[in-house]
């Protein structure tokens, strides 16, 4: 056999992305069955950009009493002996955040479980920020003391909602949580109108909508968490007070106490998916009912904010005020949006829109689009410019008002890896990136078992591509800061923006996501991810792993972690900058995992962390480590009846200044075993193997932002897969800090004999 010489298979102007309908060997060449941690973006494709930490929900406390003093050593703990007393489950003290006032003696926290006094004196004290617990000595008893701290309640964020503020292109993030409301300030997150609590659960998520004006001409912002009988009323406020709404329907004198939401339309407000009854304990669930108030105020009652009300608004027993429709189908009223002039509302497994009929007594009428395809998640409803786009039981569907279809063709069976136990399908939030033209959901991935959101959905609109990104968000939503962003404020170093600098100017509408530890973050803000989880516990161990305890944390085996922020001078400080793959505790797997550190002779991370008991003492942090997969089809030369073989690849990516990317080439069906990689390759050159470099060569040509990247990987199979990724080791290392963009790929290729059998 006479083998002829390379020909080059070019992949340029990447569009395809994640394609999961076909056999592999039938794909685009620009096509990738498994495309996790990366996306196609305007025809190149990107590694997943990182978390950029914006604070985590907390409420402080400002001069509160703790009574008096006790006798020297004076112990108590700080989080029962504040009236009322704080009881959330997994709530922790900022560090550094603690004052004591006894009388005129000052105790300032130092931020390692420490209390002084400045200039420092013989009154001293200590400090456990998971517990509470302070120990003061050396101070006298029966004075009256004062304490000032902040603390994070650590409960999942369940809603990040927008409220209009009277400034124009200036919206204010209101982030929820289970229990409490808060805004962002000068110092980070703080409650939002303390003294309002809401009772929902980790499925509870809030609806929101902006409409009308009280008094003052200030805004309205309506909340309503959907959280049942034993659950919470429908709330507004215009920033001063949260105000309980709910207003008689009827003669009988029945009320409007809960809908799952609330939209403006054509003058009024209008409810979907109500409770209705004599109170919000006896109400009746109407779950196909859509109810609206009368044109203009939609207030019936007086309230400390509004003055300004229609006692009957909301009374369908009276012509030219409110009414009610019910959607001839038994499923409930699942999502809703605007779809250019008429509300599109997804039930189960069908799709209506509401049309104005221009008519006093019946304003509204409702018509089926569609009687197979629906909504099975509320918040999962992304708007874009002519259509609404929802989960389905069957699939991704958009409806443009007048008909309703799948979107997800690429990707059919992906909807059905989405986790319907633990309220699961109530889980998945969408929202659009107006700036980057993507769309995101977060969903939970049934093989995982896990009660939160960790995968993110992503879809670029543009070129009609999808893939996937390892994600733990409960709940997205827009932020707009006040300052914008420079240098001066960007938590990493020029050297390692790699990526087009796009300032994030004051007020620009960020994309940001809260997980179930009440962490939000800025959304593929950097190359690598800030901390997003807390340690609540270690327990060390000199002979098998130490085990660290982060609530709900959400990590599967063997993703890695980094540790940080234990104060330094206490125990398990040496943990911190250290890097980690984790093993889920078989005792208590959502909570707890084991860590493991990297074997540099095995390229594992198989070595047990071994830590002596001690007690922790509180401020770890953990940021997330992503990997990332881009898993190309299976080439071949089946319509020559022929074998592969290649020789080389040439692969345009941006300049690093350091780093690399890992090539691991599989033959055939074995998508295990990398033929480029021992044992199938004994060769002990792995830079001409398996590595690819992501700066200049020593002949390359200096100062240029891309590099043309050789990688030798001379195999022969009836097909091949290449795949690009992170090792073990450059997940250790500045490769897992660096940027990945590649803008092309030359395959050099040639037919290599009869297929083998």
């Amino acid at each position: 056999m006479v083998l002829v010489s390379y020909s080059p298979l070019k992949i340029t102007g990447n569009q395809t992305g994640l394609v999961q309908s076909r056999e592999e060997f039938l794909l685009p060449d620009d096509a990738y069955p498994f495309l996790e941690n990366a996306y196609v973006w305007r025809e190149r494709i990107l590694r997943k950009k990182g978390y950029e930490l914006l604070g985590r929900l907390r409420r402080v406390f400002t001069a509160t009493s703790i009574g008096l003093s006790g006798a020297s050593p004076w112990t108590f703990n700080l989080f029962s002996i504040v009236v009322p007393p704080i009881t959330e489950t997994n709530k922790e003290i900022q560090p550094g955040s603690v004052r004591i006032n006894i009388g005129a003696t000052i105790l300032i926290d130092q931020g390692d479980g420490t209390l002084q006094t400045s200039p420092v004196s013989g009154v001293t004290g200590t400090i456990d920020y998971i517990t509470g617990a302070i120990t003061i000595t050396g101070a006298g008893a029966g004075t009256a003391s004062t304490a000032t701290f902040n603390y994070y309640p650590g409960i999942p964020v369940m809603g990040l909602r927008s409220r209009e503020l009277n400034n124009i292109n200036n919206e204010q993030l209101v982030a929820f949580d289970q229990v409490y409301a808060y805004i962002f300030g000068a110092t980070g997150w703080e409650e939002f109108i303390a003294g309002t609590t809401w009772t929902g659960t980790d499925s509870d998520f809030f609806w929101s909508t902006n409409y009308w004006v009280g008094d003052g001409n200030q805004k309205i912002f309506w909340v309503t968490n959907f959280s049942g009988t034993g659950g919470d009323p429908i709330r507004y406020t215009n920033g001063t007070a949260w105000i309980d709404f709910a207003p008689t329907i009827n003669a009988a004198g029945d009320l409007l106490t809960q809908c799952l939401a609330m939209l403006p339309f054509r003058g009024r407000l209008v409810a979907f998916n109500t409770l209705e009854g004599a109170n919000l304990g006896t109400s009746i669930s109407y779950t196909n009912r859509i109810r609206w108030a009368a044109i203009g105020t939609p207030f019936s009652d007086v309230s400390a904010i509004v003055t300004t009300v229609n006692a009957n608004a909301w009374r369908d027993d009276i012509r030219g005020q409110g009414g009610f429709l019910d959607i001839p189908t038994s499923e409930a009223i699942v999502a809703v949006g605007f779809v250019r002039d008429n509300l599109v509302i997804y039930c189960e497994r069908s799709t209506w829109q509401l049309r104005y009929t221009g008519r006093s007594i019946a304003p509204f009428q409702i018509e089926r689009v569609n009687s197979e395809l629906g909504a099975e998640s509320t918040f999962s409803a992304v708007q874009f410019d002519t259509s609404l786009v929802g989960m389905g039981d069957k699939g991704v569907v958009e409806c443009d008002s007048f008909k309703s279809s799948r979107i997800d063709i690429k990707i059919p069976d992906l909807i059905y890896q989405f986790n319907n136990q633990n309220n699961g399908t109530k889980r998945v939030h969408g929202i659009r990136d107006f700036q980057q033209r993507l769309a995101y959901w977060t969903y939970p991935y049934a093989p995982n078992e896990g009660t939160y959101p960790d995968r993110r959905l992503v879809y670029n609109y543009e070129n009609d591509s999808w893939a996937i990104f390892t994600d733990s968000l409960t709940t997205l939503g827009t932020f707009q800061a006040q300052t914008g962003r420079t240098w001066a404020n960007t938590p990493e170093p020029w050297v390692r923006q790699n990526y087009p600098w796009i300032n994030r100017p004051a007020l620009f509408p960020s994309i940001v996501g809260g997980n179930q530890q009440g962490f939000v973050e800025y959304l593929d803000s950097q190359t690598t991810n800030d901390v997003s989880l807390s340690i609540t516990a270690i327990t060390g161990n000199t002979t098998t792993p130490t085990v660290i305890t982060s609530p709900n944390h959400n990590l599967q085996n063997e993703q890695v972690i980094q540790i940080s922020g234990i104060p330094t001078g206490t125990p398990f400080d040496n943990l911190n900058g250290q890097i980690f793959s984790i093993i889920r505790d078989l005792s208590d797997p959502d909570n707890k995992f084991e860590l493991w550190v990297y074997n540099s002779v095995n390229g594992e991370f198989d070595i047990p962390q071994v830590d002596s008991p001690a007690a922790y003492v509180g401020g770890g942090k953990i940021a997330i480590l992503d990997n990332f997969s881009i898993v190309s089809k299976k080439f071949n030369f089946m319509d020559q009846g022929q074998s592969i073989q290649i020789g080389y690849l040439d692969i345009l990516m941006n300049k690093t200044s350091e780093g690399a990317i890992s090539l691991n080439v599989y033959l055939n069906y074995d998508e295990n075993t990398p033929s480029n990689t021992a044992p199938q390759n004994s060769s002990s050159d792995t830079f001409f193997n398996t590595v690819i470099p992501t700066t200049t060569s020593a002949l390359g040509t200096p100062n240029v932002s891309k590099n043309w990247q050789r990688v030798f990987c001379p195999t022969q199979g009836n097909f091949v897969t290449l795949e690009y990724t992170l090792s073990n080791l450059q997940m250790t290392n500045e490769a897992q800090k660096s940027d990945v963009q590649i803008d092309a790929q030359v395959l050099w290729m040639r037919p290599s004999g009869r297929m083998s059998i």
